[in-house]
């Protein structure tokens, strides 16, 4: 029954996902655009829901529609192709997309940092810093970065990466895992996986621990907007209205975070309302961390691009200033 529950669910938020879209005014030469979230509808997309159902891109001449994602390295591969023009994709995904060839392009933060880390249960073990992960078992989901980055990261503070043990899991049963102790510890995501992570541990009477990869030798840029070079070449105002709008959804949300939340189960009527909130906080804290909205340092993106470079033997000539451009921001 449980499966069947799940199953269901993640029809009806696809089937909402897809059919959200122009809810709020809207002109009839406005100009369509999909939007694909990445995932399944959550906390972290408050912003352009909140935007979508204010009428925030109609005022800037957009029909924006909102549809789920499977996963950001796909989602940038689908946005090259053709397949939408706007997306929500970490820089990996960008720079694995170019190195292949590709022109994705990152044209806004939304994440100033990293967002991943490890959760573990404080009862079971006491984890301070990456060496205190040695002899443990970590999991994640079989598609995660964490199988890539975890072991470069490790290296980066000092830990051989064959005293931790990655073990790649369906994302679905990650947190039980966790909760039941067939694993140490598990890879969650600010905005996303960590308070569900939570919510499961105080429901087994446990208290969760985390163990952020950002407070250890990782400074890279997060989740953000995305778009491709064709769009930005064809469509640049196209691509400044839907910044403009997007941050203005992002900085509304943040401002009443109680009225986004309901925004996000009248389209959404799936969704917790208290950890869609968390999800939103936790991302907010993550934008709010930046000098300006949406904007990024080009060393800061030179390391991003360097670490990831080295973590995945990436060969191809990926260029800092082919990853992302700041040019279609917002004026402050």
């Amino acid at each position: 029954m449980r499966e069947l529950v799940r199953i269901v669910t993640a029809a009806t938020l696809l089937t909402a996902g897809l059919l959200l879209g122009g809810c709020g005014e809207e002109s009839r030469e406005a100009e369509k655009v999909t939007f694909n979230m990445s995932w399944l509808p959550q906390g972290s997309m408050a912003g352009v829901i909140l935007a979508i159902d204010k009428g925030f891109y109609a005022e800037e001449g957009l029909a924006v529609e909102a549809v789920r994602g499977f996963g950001g390295i796909r989602t940038a591969n689908e946005l090259d192709q053709g397949m939408f023009q706007f997306g929500y994709a970490d820089p990996l995904a960008v720079i694995l997309n170019r190195a292949n060839g590709g022109t994705a392009r990152m044209i806004g933060a939304i994440s100033d940092r990293w967002p991943a880390g490890l959760c573990f249960i404080k009862e079971r073990h006491k984890v301070e810093s990456p060496a205190d992960l040695a002899g443990m078992v970590v999991g994640g989901g079989q598609n995660s970065p964490m199988q890539v980055l975890v072991p470069a990261w490790l290296e980066k503070n000092g830990v051989e990466k064959g005293e931790v043990t990655l073990m790649q899991l369906d994302p679905a049963v990650v947190v039980a895992s966790l909760v039941e102790g067939k694993i140490d510890a598990g890879e969650c995501w600010l905005g996303n996986s960590l308070p569900l992570f939570r919510r499961r541990a105080e429901e087994a009477g446990l208290s969760l621990g985390w163990l952020a990869y950002s407070d250890f030798n990782l400074d890279i840029y997060g989740n953000g907007l995305i778009t491709s070079d064709k769009v930005i070449k064809e469509r640049p105002e196209q691509v400044r209205a839907f910044l403009k709008a997007t941050y203005r959804g992002y900085a509304a949300a943040l401002a009443d975070p109680d009225a986004a939340v309901a925004v996000m189960l009248k389209h959404y009527p799936v969704l917790d309302a208290a950890i869609t909130k968390q999800q939103l906080l936790e991302t907010g804290a993550l934008l709010k961390r930046q000098a300006r909205a949406g904007w990024m340092e080009p060393d800061r993106v030179a390391g991003t691009l360097d670490f990831l470079r080295g973590a995945y033997g990436l060969k191809a000539d990926v260029k800092v200033s082919e990853v992302f451009t700041t040019d279609y921001l917002p004026q402050p």
